[in-house]
């Protein structure tokens, strides 16, 4: 009856100690969680009036691709609407987008509004990305100005 005793402290304690080794031996790995980050981006022209913008998300899957989801308005731009998104601070156009009108109503837009959405593998390392919105600024005057307004989002894989 005591060898049983024994037995099973012996193997209780051979448990312990083997669990022990094996969270000691076996190195912990960081969970990379992705994340969406919002895209919210107007360009304005005189008098403060919206010209243009992009609403959205994107998201950075690992070191080479990433996710967005947006959608583009025009509002008050003298000619359609851009938006654009571009990788790794390069003058490369990823995507490019022009339209009048869109066929869906956001809360964000006086006028239905455009969706756009991929997941891009570069192919590559992509250290950020960066989302521009255009419009066309006329100011009575018969003077038609280009605004842009940008933002550029870091890869946190890299």
């Amino acid at each position: 009856m005591l060898s049983d005793i024994l037995r099973r402290r012996t193997t209780r304690l051979l448990t312990v100690v083997l669990a022990l080794l094996a969270a000691v031996a076996l190195p912990a790995v960081p969970a990379q969680a992705t994340a969406q980050v919002p895209i919210f981006l107007e360009v304005r022209g005189d008098n403060s009036q919206k010209l243009a913008g992009i609403y959205g998300w994107i998201e950075f899957n690992d070191s080479t691709t990433y996710t967005y989801q947006f959608y583009l308005c025009r509002e008050s731009s003298y000619s359609a609407a851009g938006g654009y998104v571009l990788i790794n601070d390069r003058a490369t156009l990823r995507a490019s987008y022009s339209l009048n009108y869109g066929n869906t109503p956001i809360a964000e837009c006086r006028y239905p509004a455009q969706l756009y959405g991929t997941t891009d593998a570069v192919g590559g390392t992509v250290r950020n990305v960066t989302v521009e919105v255009e419009g066309v600024n006329f100011n009575g005057q018969n003077q038609a100005t280009w605004k842009r307004r940008s933002a550029t989002y870091d890869n946190p894989f890299n």
